[in-house]
């Protein structure tokens, strides 16, 4: 990847080398080779194929020495990129030689995509990514990159408050040999618990009775609590040959010994670790130019913050709901307003090519 000024330089000079092969090409009939429906045809099918090899084979973040797991740092794509861009350069100065109402279309439609194409990959190089590690009630103006440097900001963030919420947790049973999840028809033997739930395990019928979202143990059972620590737990009726008895299972937790009930010698009945349905950082920006604003930021609801894009992306896992820590992660992109730009000339060219040709049949 290059990055400014070089790119720009070369978004220029891969302008320049499509006009001067076009404008040759009227002295030298070789070159006009490079805007032939052949030379189309290849270009196409060297951007094509590597990009439908990212979407077909998992891409890898480190360094491959293998083309499949690492398309977009080969110089197999680079030079299909490069030669695309080429080629479709030279038809659109080919095109607009004899330039006519038709014609307009034709090159917003295909200006658009030869933008959005390099400025996409030219662009790549300024991208810049950091983490910020906010704590709850701490400032932090810095950000981390991947090779652990820390860069200044020219704002600031403070974690007012970091709050998850859980999905209730999920009933298991277990071998208690193994500690793995008895298996049913090839998948995994659990249950969504809710107040009511009833099912039957060999000759015995269970109910849950009471689900507990935030609770703590009490001698022999548990009891609603807000506080740090506290687990989802269940108390479930057992009913067996006529006599009735009840019993108490709970999820893992940071204070508490989880609570499990053996069904068996073999099997053991308890909650597994609930999932985390949302989670989401209060934070306070600060600016330099002296502008304070409250925010709040999620999973896929980012936010924007003097050209950064700030996204919602981990929290002290070991802690789960009760975590102080936020992690965001920070990403500027100056080429994406080019690569928009290029998007929207692309649609503008497409729809106007779609309307005149419906005016041609009409008239």
């Amino acid at each position: 990847m290059i990055a400014w000024p070089s790119n720009m330089v070369s978004l220029i000079l891969l302008g320049l080398l499509s006009w001067g092969l076009y404008k040759q090409s009227k002295r030298n009939p070789f070159l006009s080779w490079f805007y032939s429906v052949p030379a189309s045809i290849a270009g196409i099918t060297l951007f094509v194929v590597p990009t439908l090899l990212m979407a077909l084979v998992p891409q890898q973040e480190v360094n491959s020495h293998y083309f499949l797991f690492n398309v977009t740092s080969s110089w197999t794509y680079t030079i299909g990129v490069l030669f695309f861009l080429i080629i479709l350069g030279t038809v659109i100065f080919k095109r607009l030689s004899s330039f006519t109402t038709r014609n307009v279309g034709f090159f917003l439609n295909h200006f658009g995509l030869w933008l959005c194409i390099a400025s996409a990959h030219l662009g790549a190089g300024d991208i810049q990514k950091l983490n910020m590690y906010l704590e709850e009630g701490k400032t932090v103006w810095y950000g981390v990159d991947k090779e652990n440097k820390i860069q200044e900001l020219d704002f600031a963030i403070q974690l007012r408050d970091f709050s998850i919420e859980e999905y209730p947790s999920k009933i298991a049973f277990v071998e208690r040999s193994t500690g793995e999840l008895i298996q049913h028809n090839h998948k995994p033997c659990l249950m969504d618990i809710h107040e009511g739930l009833r099912f039957h395990y060999k000759d015995a019928n269970y109910k849950v009775d009471k689900l507990c979202m935030s609770s703590a143990p009490v001698q022999e059972r548990f009891e609603p609590l807000m506080a740090m620590g506290a687990t989802q737990s269940a108390k479930i009726v057992k009913q067996l040959h006529g006599e009735i008895d009840t019993l108490w299972i709970s999820s893992p937790s940071i204070l508490y010994k989880q609570k499990i009930y053996p069904l068996d010698s073999a099997t053991m009945m308890l909650m597994i670790k609930p999932e985390v349905k949302r989670f989401l950082s209060e934070i306070t920006v600060f600016k330099k130019s002296g502008k304070i604003y409250d925010r709040d930021i999620e999973v896929n609801k980012p936010i924007r913050v003097n050209g950064w894009k700030i996204y919602q992306t981990s929290y002290n896992e070991s802690m789960g709901r009760w975590s102080t820590q936020s992690t965001l992660e920070l990403v500027k992109d100056p080429w994406l307003v080019m690569v928009y730009l290029g998007c929207f000339i692309w649609i503008v060219g497409t729809f106007y090519l779609i309307w005149t040709g419906k005016r041609k049949e009409t008239l």
